[in-house]
């Protein structure tokens, strides 16, 4: 057999030559829709290759990219991986601390960004030091003032010296083509690289019929940023199915949305929980419908049940709940149809694993349980692009299961059933997900304890039938006084992002704690269930 690489530059040599007409809808933050195409996609992606050789970007040099979705942000992502460069990419909602700390953990020496984000940039660039090109999006009319500490390149300027006779470089499938950064339970991001091969292996899992199910005549619209995996994976489908692509940026009104979806004549979309409820509520309230859309992909641990009858009174719509991680692209494990059923504690299961993701149960001293919807452990998984090391980290995450080594451990609790079916219960770790989003639970408790008053505190995920856990704040008050409960709320203001702040504030006398003196969360969120409910 030959041996022709799974890299991307394949992936975008193929979407040009095969299906090239296909449009690629940007949807801009005023609701307006601009039509690109594959093949000038493709055709734009080798000009951010030349710009990267003019530049002096050696291979395996990363390249940040902080943007809103757009085609524009998707060609300099895929140009930069393609060329033989690793593309770190950004999400926008992450605090400046995280970005910064992302940028100066994966060493990037150039950062991409939109225009909307240069003051953000700005603000940044001081504590960015391994960074020697800024470089933003658009032509030379949108570049910032000249009292800008570092003068950015426009992208269009930089592009426009084209020379029809490069080539995409030979790039080793195994090398890194994409860093993604996701928040990890010390508050700090950890970075995981994901090879060539892993993208395209994954894009082909995901448009399987019993995943995502795509085919070339579908429009597919990612309701996540291109930063987070559930963003990017959908993109690369598209490329590899000869799919259409509508791409939205976060925030957008949900008038706006309906509006591209019918206008762009959207057949499958995958979101959180957030989205799909905040769509609904506008087609309801409006009395409208959505005549193309087949198929609506929840992705997230937690799928209100509420949620899932609201999707399946649409006429014509097949429900899909997806579940990943960023060490592990989703959709990893996959439930639809009949599969798809509340258990008995009123649980929607995450689903049966794809293809190229071996699950299985195991207790704390790494011992496998048995498949019977009835014991439950942490859930880990391998595969062909499951991670394997975290950037920068020499200490390995994967673990032994029964004396069989190479499992990465999700630090999520569960079942699975003898059909394979996987229910999760609970989250071994202290983060939150927060309408398809990551937060540290660690870091806000940090922050409690800046209070004079606070001797302890904890943060447990509250369910939310639109966030799909949002968090909330238990302290411990120090003798002298129980702190005000809005007055501690006030302490995350300018500290984290506004969706990553706790919803409410709870004074307990003590906090109940493991044998080890840590504190069982297990136990308080009882606790508060019963104090709330």
């Amino acid at each position: 057999m030959m041996r022709v690489p799974l890299d991307l530059a394949n992936l975008l040599r193929h979407a040009a030559r095969e299906h090239g007409a296909k449009r690629i809808h940007t949807v801009g933050a005023d609701g307006r829709v601009q039509a690109g195409s594959w093949a000038q996609l493709e055709r734009r992606a080798r000009q951010w290759g030349q710009a990267w050789d003019r530049l002096e970007q050696a291979p395996g040099s990363v390249v940040a990219l902080l943007g809103w979705n757009a085609q524009g942000l998707l060609e300099a992502v895929l140009g930069t991986a393609a060329s033989g460069r690793q593309a770190l990419t950004l999400n926008p909602r992450q605090f400046p601390e995280q970005l910064i700390y992302a940028v100066n953990q994966a060493k990037a020496e150039a950062l991409v960004f939109d225009p909307e984000l240069a003051p953000l940039v700005e603000a940044m660039q001081l504590q960015m030091g391994t960074v020697k090109h800024y470089i933003q999006l658009g032509g030379p009319d949108a570049l910032p003032p000249p009292s800008w500490g570092l003068a950015p390149m426009d992208a269009e300027s930089l592009l426009g010296m084209d020379d029809p006779d490069w080539r995409w470089p030979e790039v080793d499938e195994n090398s890194t083509a994409l860093i993604a950064f996701r928040v990890a339970s010390s508050g700090w991001p950890k970075g995981v690289p994901i090879s060539h091969r892993a993208c395209i292996l994954q894009a082909m899992a995901a448009a399987f019929p019993d995943a995502y199910g795509i085919a070339h005549v579908d429009t597919l619209m990612p309701l996540l940023p291109v930063a987070h995996s559930g963003g990017w994976a959908l993109c690369l489908c598209a490329a590899l199915i000869g799919s259409q692509l509508t791409m939205v940026p976060p925030g957008l009104s949900t008038a706006d949305l309906a509006r591209a979806m019918l206008e762009t004549g959207v057949t499958i979309a995958a979101g959180p929980p957030t989205v799909w409820q905040a769509l609904l509520d506008h087609l309801d309230a409006e009395g409208l419908r959505l005549p193309t859309l087949r198929c609506a992909a929840v992705g997230s641990a937690s799928f209100p049940v509420p949620l899932l009858e609201r999707l399946r009174a649409m006429p014509g719509l097949d429900v899909v709940h997806t579940w990943g991680m960023t060490e592990l692209a989703p959709p990893a494990l996959v439930a639809r149809g009949a599969l798809l059923t509340p258990d008995r504690d009123g649980r929607l299961p995450q689903g049966r694993a794809c293809f190229g993701v071996e699950i299985a149960l195991v207790d704390d001293a790494g011992r496998s349980l048995p498949r019977d919807d009835d014991a439950e452990g942490e859930l880990v998984v391998r595969g062909p692009w499951t991670l394997d090391a975290y950037l920068g980290e020499t200490e390995s995450p994967l673990v032994a299961v029964d004396g069989d080594p190479g499992w990465l451990p999700t630090g999520d609790i569960g079942r699975i059933g003898p059909d394979g079916r996987v229910t999760l219960t609970d989250r071994k770790k202290d983060l939150i997900r927060c309408g398809g989003e990551w937060i540290s639970a660690r870091q806000l408790e940090r922050i409690a304890l800046l209070h004079p008053q606070v001797a302890e505190a904890a943060v447990i995920a509250q369910a939310d039938e639109v966030h799909g856990e949002r968090p909330l704040l238990v302290v411990v008050a120090r003798l002298g006084g129980a702190p005000d409960p809005e007055e501690l709320l006030t302490l995350f203001n300018g500290r984290v992002a506004d969706w990553q702040r706790p919803v409410q504030a709870l004074c307990f006398p003590e906090l109940p704690k493991l044998g080890n003196g840590d504190i069982d969360k297990r136990e308080l969120r009882a606790l508060v269930d019963t104090l709330l409910n």
